[in-house]
């Protein structure tokens, strides 16, 4: 009985070894049919998941915070699918505040007032000198050199400043006296006029640059202060 077994378990082995692809197409069939089982059962759960009002491929709506943009509104592509946020630049904040400009508010004038026109300014500068005319070539000098009774001695001395020599007149005048004498120290003698209480005297000879001569002359019954004494126009010094 054992031996009758163990033979047709032989047989058997033997058969299997002898078609591998039996056991290989078995293997495939099992393979296919659990491949189906899977699929079934993610596809119910698939459609299970799915709410209500879409559908499977179906675009998904954009969420409310990805909607918004600087502009307010999002543009679609252009193959209807999902629309994505109009793009804009985004302003950038300076860091340097910018002063304020201060403008001047306009003065109003008051209706029915006068205008006041500003008051002139005074000058505090003194005076410009005259112009000097140009300096005397002769210069004379009187002075009283002995009194009396009734009159006086008195003389005009004649200096040449000049650089070159010089003709020279001395003109005297006296209220209420006259000239008795006169005569020249140090230089040749001139001579004496009397014209309307006006007395003249013309130097004999030029004065030579930097000479002087002394005018001497007596004068009677008049004050010591001439009235008139002048060297060829200008007027004497010591008065």
């Amino acid at each position: 009985m054992s031996g009758t077994g163990q033979g047709a378990r032989h047989r058997h082995g033997r058969a299997v070894a002898s078609s591998p692809w039996i056991v290989v197409f078995a293997g495939v069939v099992v393979m296919v049919v659990l491949l189906v089982i899977v699929l079934g059962t993610y596809r119910g759960r698939s459609d299970a998941e799915v709410p209500r009002g879409f559908e499977v491929g179906a675009p998904m709506p954009t969420p409310p915070w990805l909607s918004a943009s600087p502009t307010g509104s999002a543009s679609a592509d252009s193959t209807g699918g999902t629309r994505t946020p109009s793009s804009s630049p985004t302003p950038t904040l300076s860091s340097t505040p910018s002063a304020p400009t201060s403008t001047a508010s306009p003065t109003s004038a008051v209706p029915g007032s006068p205008s006041v026109p500003p008051s002139p300014q005074v000058s505090t500068a003194p005076p410009a000198p005259p112009a000097s005319g140009p300096s005397p070539e002769l210069t004379g000098r009187y002075r009283v050199t002995s009194t009396f009774s009734g009159g006086f001695i008195a003389e005009v001395q004649v200096s040449n400043v000049s650089e070159a020599g010089q003709e020279w007149q001395v003109r005297l005048g006296f209220s209420g006296g006259r000239v008795t004498a006169a005569w020249v120290v140090n230089a040749p003698q001139g001579r004496l006029r009397e014209r309307d209480d006006v007395y003249t005297y013309s130097g004999g000879a030029d004065l030579a640059p930097g000479q002087s001569a002394r005018l001497m002359f007596h004068v009677e019954r008049a004050e010591t202060r001439p009235a008139e004494c002048t060297v060829n126009g200008v007027t004497c010094g010591g008065l």
